[in-house]
């Protein structure tokens, strides 16, 4: 059976306060699963459809999956790399397990965090800095501490400006996820995040280096991107 990523559903979700990685996650407890839906790998499209024009879909590759996004005004496609890569069953948010890390894709829109950027002319670094602060400000009243976040200059290979940043889990709850890091970049009229958790086997630098190597293969597309045709090239190894 094929999981359907709809329009209606992925609207709440980009829209939605980033969800902490927490160490049930890392476990992979029965409450967050992997899903239902994951396809065993002689199969092409491994979570989605084919013939949905609107919502995500994972398809196989040799190197792990190419996760494709179609909602709205923004299309891109981002590459993660992997032996082993399940989703996990949570119907609201996007989680993947890669080889034992858990990783969370998540979107936002600039105008829920920083309604006055176009005003205030905000560069990309602004808006990546209003929307880390954004976060930081939820988390701790999510947490109930004070937050020590930790920033990073960071910039991808093709030189655009990205947010790495990350936090110490506070006593108590650190059991599983000793760091949770972050790293966001600006995909107008929106944000990307990509988001994992350092435990006591992933070291924090592991952590960081996985999301701007993740991060570094974002392909925006101005237009929709056509799943199928990009489906049937890589079944053909023609590539992304």
């Amino acid at each position: 059976m094929l999981l359907r990523a709809s329009e209606n559903r992925l609207v709440n979700t980009m829209t939605a306060r980033l969800v902490l990685v927490v160490a049930m996650l890392l476990a992979v407890s029965p409450s967050v699963r992997p899903a239902n839906a994951w396809h065993p790998l002689t199969s092409s499209v491994l979570y989605g459809s084919l013939d949905q024009e609107d919502g995500w879909v994972a398809i196989k590759t040799d190197e792990g999956i190419l996760f494709v996004w179609n909602v709205r005004e923004l299309h891109f496609t981002i590459s993660i790399k992997g032996k082993e890569i399940k989703p996990l069953n949570d119907p609201d948010h996007i989680f993947f397990s890669v080889d034992g890390m858990v990783v969370q894709i998540q979107v936002a829109s600039i105008a829920e965090f920083a309604p006055d950027a176009k005003e205030k002319r905000f560069d990309d670094k602004s808006i990546l800095a209003a929307h880390r602060d954004w976060e930081a400000k939820f988390l701790e009243g999510l947490l109930g501490k004070t937050l020590k976040v930790q920033v990073f200059s960071a910039k991808l290979s093709n030189g655009s400006d990205a947010s790495l940043w990350q936090f110490d889990m506070p006593e108590g709850m650190n059991a599983e996820a000793k760091k949770q890091v972050y790293l966001t970049v600006v995909g107008k009229p929106y944000v990307l995040l990509l988001n994992s958790v350092a435990t006591a086997t992933i070291s924090e630098n592991t952590a960081r280096k996985f999301l701007l190597d993740t991060m570094a293969t974002l392909k925006i597309s101005s237009t929709p991107i056509d799943v199928k045709k990009l489906s049937e090239s890589i079944r053909k190894g023609v590539g992304s």
